[in-house]
């Protein structure tokens, strides 16, 4: 039995810190070029030191994503960075391009992780990976966590399993609809989620249907069954979101990670109930399990009138500064006075808060503050520079969280 990985994404600084905070014991994220977001932040080469410099003193590892594909002119400026990934300290490189595995090979001694975008599915095509130097396969989202574990033993390679987050309707580095409604290329970075799109469906005789996001797919989520990852020894679960927001990085983290430490250690733990409800206090689709217990059928299909479920929480900011006597919540949304907020505290849970002793800057209470500010609260001994506040929805108290919470 393996202690699975938690890898996080990190879209950015502030979410890679956040993931690490918050229990990731890996992060993946991606340069300014050769990656598939390029409407992320992104990082440059010297902030990918920096990454790597934070991850490496709290015991994580740095991941950087090279899964494009690549034509000549693009692979001409691969190698300089390389250079950079080296010196950086880079833990590995993510590749789904035969010619920039290639290149890696030549001018580097990088690790080779090959990405889900070469929709590797079976063993034979481990074999073949594993033979091109590769330690790592991130296997397509269509193969279930057993046979993810009977590759890994018959191949003799890790595996790498999503367990959580947005899923794509194609095979991944197969689907080309941006480029054909955008005109621009999903596997160099470029897809626009047409797919996410409501579309109406009409006959050749004129009849139309009902519009709905029937190219949709209902997002993963497979906290139940972490403890299957555990026991196959599947050697990382990947949580999907560099796009994501900080509040949906720490969430999903501190979920997994409880899950995960409370199968590894053959503990109950937090009931799954209480984990489910973490993750749907979030932004999302409707869950689905896809395929990580069996294949994935037609009620994956998110057919829902909205675009996203109601989620119950919202960001409240991020704590800035910690002194004796109180902390410093720099905000990002509105907050009246007297609102019961909420501190995810890493491994802990979440400590409910008071805001009635709530000052501005300047030590004056308030009525309201708008997001984008600085205000004062009332030290609590678990709160560390960095970790995030929320707040319930349109209501003035949270709900406790059986099992997760605290008071304080």
């Amino acid at each position: 039995m393996l202690k699975t990985e938690i890898l996080a994404p990190a879209g950015n600084m502030a979410k890679m810190q956040t993931a690490i905070r918050y229990g990731a014991d890996a992060v993946y994220l991606a340069g300014p070029k050769f990656g598939l977001r390029t409407a992320a932040d992104n990082f440059s080469s010297e902030q990918i030191g920096e990454a790597c410099a934070f991850a490496h003193q709290h015991g994580a590892k740095v991941y950087v994503v090279l899964n494009g594909f690549l034509f000549d002119e693009d692979l001409a400026d691969l190698p300089p960075f390389l250079a950079d990934l080296e010196n950086a300290g880079v833990d590995a490189v993510i590749v789904s391009d035969l010619g920039v595995m290639a290149t890696v090979a030549r001018h580097s001694k990088l690790v080779l992780h090959l990405s889900t975008q070469a929709s590797a599915l079976n063993t034979q095509a481990a074999k073949f990976w594993r033979d091109q130097g590769v330690k790592r396969l991130v296997l397509g989202r269509e193969v279930t966590i057993e046979e993810a574990a009977r590759i890994r033993h018959e191949a003799d390679v890790e595996v790498e399993l999503f367990g959580h987050g947005a899923m794509c309707m194609a095979y991944s580095g197969n689907c080309t609809i941006s480029n054909y409604t955008a005109g621009r290329d999903s596997n160099r970075g470029g897809c626009i989620q047409s797919c996410r799109f409501k579309y109406r469906m009409s006959d050749r005789r004129g009849g139309a249907g009902d519009a709905g996001y029937f190219l949709s797919s209902k997002d993963l989520q497979g906290v139940a069954v972490v403890d299957q990852f555990v026991a196959q020894s599947i050697d990382s679960l990947k949580i999907e979101g560099r796009m994501k927001s900080e509040l949906y990085v720490a969430t999903t983290v501190q979920t997994y990670t409880a899950a995960r430490d409370a199968a590894w250690l053959k503990q109950s733990g937090a009931p799954v109930e209480a984990l489910m409800r973490e993750l749907n206090s979030m932004s999302h689709r409707d869950y689905t399990s896809g395929s990580l217990v069996q294949k994935a059928g037609a009620d994956s299909v998110y057919l829902h009138e909205d675009d996203h479920l109601p989620h119950s929480h919202d960001l409240m900011g991020s704590l800035i500064e910690v002194t004796d006597s109180h902390m410093t919540l720099f905000t990002r949304n509105p907050l009246v006075r007297g609102e019961m907020i909420e501190m995810l505290v890493p491994r802990q849970g979440v400590v409910h808060l008071e805001t009635e002793a709530a000052r501005d800057i300047t030590g004056k209470a308030f009525d309201r503050v708008s997001s984008n500010r600085v205000i004062l609260l009332p030290k609590h001994p678990a709160a560390q520079v960095g970790h995030l506040l929320r707040k319930k929805r349109h209501a003035p108290n949270a709900e406790t969280h059986p099992q997760l919470s605290q008071t304080g």
